[in-house]
């Protein structure tokens, strides 16, 4: 089989129907739970700042374009980046557990992304670092200094200002609850890391981008994740440029790769569990999905629509108070015109922050489930954000009546979707409960014909998406939650499908949360340490 075949095959045994979900652990194995967080013993710590949230952008303005003028690369625009990104955003405590919460989602809470910062000379410090982020005490982890040539060479080769940050995934980490369909996970997650940075970046001036001229199978060598010590396999997913605006990606010499490769790493990994269970398919198809080194291209760099619906509202606190709603009344509703908001921000020409981040066109269409918006009759509706257009192929009773002027919104069914939307959640009330669910359907036949390192991709957009669409939700007053688990086939047949056009790969819901009142909760950090004045 061709690797192609091999990935189709994978997402299909991933896939969970009503009579049997995909293969995994079946019970969680407490004894076994990965560690909460990736750490290299004996490596030195740069402490980093906590930023006043007080200091922040409007929320509306962030997602159009990289706000003002981009701010210096040093401490505290790291720190900032970091903070607002992928740092803790509170502790939970009930019955003697205790656990973190994180500015980015995780399926299960789970985070198997790790980021990794290789930040040039006079940055953070005289020389230039490699160096591994640690949201447990916000800090980064010195894996090597880079010696005075190569510094140098890194220097010359970076734009002004700006720095690489490379994401990785530790697939152990949702595999211990999901088994096979880990790598579905890891990559939704890394969506929302994704869109994370890039609206923290924005705040800043800061512009991120996937740079595509690397091939990826050799980021781990770069990165220095190919080293002995390692007891849980770890893959970078992609390598980013994070700093102010470009036109263009630019090449990274093969010295330089080489150079970086063969620096002398510090710092041992921790072990995450102390037994594993294998999963021979998940372990297979990761390989198959990294994506050669690609023809440099345009960064699309103009600004998208600003938006005017929360005015006065500041970013930086909510992407802090941002929680996955593990139950919703079942009650409260929303006016359209909120809805229509919602979808606007996710509308590729509308958010190029977060949405340009990895430069691929959009392949993602929603289908909704609309429960309880007032001003919009209850049932399924279309939106085409990628071509706009009422979309052939599907079910014939579906009408297809476009029902906004500007949006591409089409009613496809009417009645009450309340029971079919917790069903295809594989039972989960939590889809019928709150005000409008989401399934995320993609192009999957022909974003493939392009390779299998267009799959993982795919999960990056519904990541994405997701990322706005939880920030929406929370700048609404309101509350979201991704769902991971679905019957795959039982979407499809509703929507008539007899082939892989269209593929689910996440489905998401929003509406008034109900929360535990037994947990908890506590600051992320014990103390601030803000920057000297």
């Amino acid at each position: 089989m061709s690797p192609l075949q091999l990935v189709r095959a994978y997402h299909q045994l991933s896939k969970h129907q009503p009579q049997r979900f995909a293969p995994g652990p079946g019970q969680l194995d407490w004894a076994t739970q990965p560690a909460a967080f990736r750490r290299y013993h004996g490596a030195r710590l740069i402490e980093l700042h906590h930023r006043p949230l007080e200091e922040s952008p409007a929320y509306d303005e962030v997602f159009a374009a990289p706000q003002a003028e981009p701010a210096p690369l040093n401490r505290a625009s790291v720190s900032q980046l970091l903070y607002d990104s992928l740092a803790l955003s509170a502790w939970k405590e009930a019955a003697g557990n205790r656990w973190a919460l994180r500015v980015n989602p995780s399926s299960g809470n789970l985070h198997p992304t790790e980021a990794y910062l290789l930040l040039p000379a006079g940055s953070l410090e005289e020389g230039a670092v490699l160096t591994h982020y640690t949201p447990d005490v916000h800090a980064l982890e010195v894996r090597a200094e880079l010696p005075q040539a190569l510094a140098l060479q890194l220097s010359q080769v970076l734009p002004a200002g700006g720095c690489l940050l490379a994401l990785a995934s530790i697939p152990w980490r949702e595999a211990w609850k999901y088994g096979e369909r880990a790598y579905r996970y890891c990559q939704h997650d890394l969506g929302h890391a994704l869109a994370a940075l890039a609206i923290a970046a924005s705040c800043l001036g800061w512009q991120v981008r996937v740079l595509r001229g690397v091939a990826e199978a050799q980021l781990d060598g770069v990165f220095g994740l190919d080293q002995d010590g390692f007891h849980e396999a770890e893959q970078v997913d992609c390598l980013l440029w994070v700093g102010p605006p470009q036109d263009a990606e630019f090449p990274l010499p093969t010295s330089l790769l080489h150079g970086l490769a063969a620096l002398d790493v510090t710092g041992t990994p921790n072990r995450l569990s102390r037994q594993y269970r294998d999963w021979p398919e998940l372990a297979r198809v990761q390989p198959l999905c990294r994506a050669p080194a690609l023809p440099a291209q345009p960064w699309r760099v103009e600004a998208g629509r600003a938006q005017a619906d929360n005015p006065g509202l500041p970013l930086r606190p909510l992407l802090h108070r941002r929680r996955s709603a593990q139950a919703m009344d079942g009650k409260s509703g929303i006016h359209a015109d909120l809805l229509f908001a919602w979808l606007q921000r996710v509308m590729p020409v509308n958010s190029p922050v977060p949405l340009a981040v990895s430069g691929e066109p959009a392949q993602v269409d929603l289908l909704l489930f609309v429960h309880r918006v007032q001003g919009l009759m209850p049932g399924l509706y279309w939106l085409a954000r990628v071509d706009g257009q009422a979309q052939s192929g599907l079910r014939e009773d579906f009408l297809w009546q476009r029902v906004h002027d500007q949006l591409p919104l089409y009613r496809l069914l009417e009645g009450d979707a309340r029971g079919l939307a917790e069903f295809l959640s594989c039972g989960q009330d939590i889809a019928s409960d709150g005000c409008v669910a989401v399934a995320m359907l993609s192009r999957f036949d022909s974003a493939l014909a392009a390779g299998a390192w267009r799959y993982p991709r795919l999960y990056w957009e519904c990541g994405q998406i997701g990322q706005l669409l939880y920030l929406e939700a929370e700048a609404a007053g309101l509350s979201a939650t991704g769902i991971g688990c679905y019957f795959d086939h039982a979407v499809h047949e509703l929507l008539g499908l007899a082939d892989s056009r269209w593929q689910s790969l996440y489905h998401f819901t929003l509406g008034r949360a109900v929360w535990d009142e037994r947990l908890c909760s506590l600051p992320a950090y014990p103390e601030l340490r803000l920057p000297p004045s």
